[in-house]
């Protein structure tokens, strides 16, 4: 495989869950792709649909939920005609997954070693345990953790916040995946501990060529981490590009918005700035662009769904006002 083939084709992704109240669109139509090597930052709000995409990406949505619609190719692979067996075999070996909270990952009453060692031998019998743990000596060195021999002998509980971090991305590493997928990872961190983890993400990419999506709220972690952005709004990507591009320059105006709602030197004795209102429900989405209710330059034509265009080469929006990429169409 090429550097310029994707690994991974998400085509009209659509995951629903249907409940008593209703069904709640929280994937609707996402579309993306991948190259080896690559980061991509899927951002936006609590409630956008960005973690489901990734359990969608890997076979994990529990009922009610369930994918309705969409191709996921991994390495020209079909994986919704996959079988649990071969999902099974696929989770940890040829796609990763890096959770929010480490102890979702790390069982509180087992060894690290064990832990890691299973991990490996999950997939492949025929190492034998002393070439495994050799195996996670260098996956916790990989991310930076010292002393990884004694390491290795402590219980989860013994880590700091950061160190169980490193210990989950050490896991997702060690039968080195073609893709991660790494789901707010650092949220809880503090921004010390957080610069280290994307450091030594951007090193692993590198080395390993390994893909990975990069899902967050934040955009200043995308902006220096991520090769392309995807932003998400309501179950839909409303706005698409290179990092440098999206950031820079955004056009559409919820992208703007999360922009300038991050504080800044010039925020200094200044109410931060928001995006008004709240995320509405997916049961109850407006008809049309679900961002209208809360746009300042919403009319009449955002009553229906705005088309995705390409105002800019490799820069795609879906909105019928954008914010055209020049100083004097960038105000609100």
């Amino acid at each position: 495989m090429t550097r310029e083939e994707s690994i991974l084709d998400v085509k009209g992704l659509k995951t629903y869950f249907y409940t008593r109240d209703g069904v709640a669109r929280a994937v609707d139509g996402v579309s993306l792709s991948i190259q080896p090597g690559k980061i991509l930052g899927l951002v936006g709000e609590s409630g956008s649909g960005k973690s489901v995409t990734g359990f969608s990406i890997l076979g994990l949505v529990d009922h009610p939920g369930r994918i309705t619609e969409g191709n996921l190719l991994f390495k020209g692979k079909d994986l919704r005609k996959l079988n649990d067996k071969e999902l099974r075999d696929l989770r940890g070996n040829g796609i990763s997954m890096i959770f929010q909270d480490p102890m979702m990952t790390l069982n509180p009453v087992l060894r690290i070693d064990l832990q890691m060692i299973e991990a490996i031998r999950a997939h492949d019998r025929s190492i034998d345990r002393k070439s495994a743990f050799s195996r996670c000596v260098e996956a916790l060195q990989q991310v930076g953790i010292p002393e990884p021999e004694k390491r290795l002998k402590a219980y989860p509980h013994q880590f700091s916040g950061g160190m169980r971090q490193r210990v989950a991305i050490a896991i997702a590493l060690l039968n080195k995946p073609d893709l991660i997928i790494a789901d707010e990872p650092t949220t809880a961190l503090d921004v010390t501990i957080q610069a280290q983890i994307l450091h030594e993400v951007q090193k692993l990419c590198r080395e390993n060529n390994t893909a990975m999506i990069w899902i967050t709220h934040d955009l200043t972690v995308v902006a220096g981490l991520a090769d392309q952005v995807h932003v998400m709004y309501a179950g839909k990507i409303v706005e698409e590009g290179v990092t440098g591009d999206v950031i820079d320059r955004p056009l559409h105006p919820y992208t703007v918005g999360l922009i300038d709602s991050v504080p800044g030197n010039n925020h200094r004795g200044k109410p931060l700035k928001q995006i008004p209102g709240m995320t509405p429900s997916l049961l109850n989405l407006p008809e049309g662009c679900a961002f209208r209710l809360r746009c300042s330059r919403a009319d009449e034509a955002c009553s229906k769904v705005p088309p995705i265009t390409e105002p800019v080469e490799g820069h795609k929006v879906c909105c019928f006002h954008p914010y055209l990429p020049s100083p004097e169409n960038r105000t609100a």
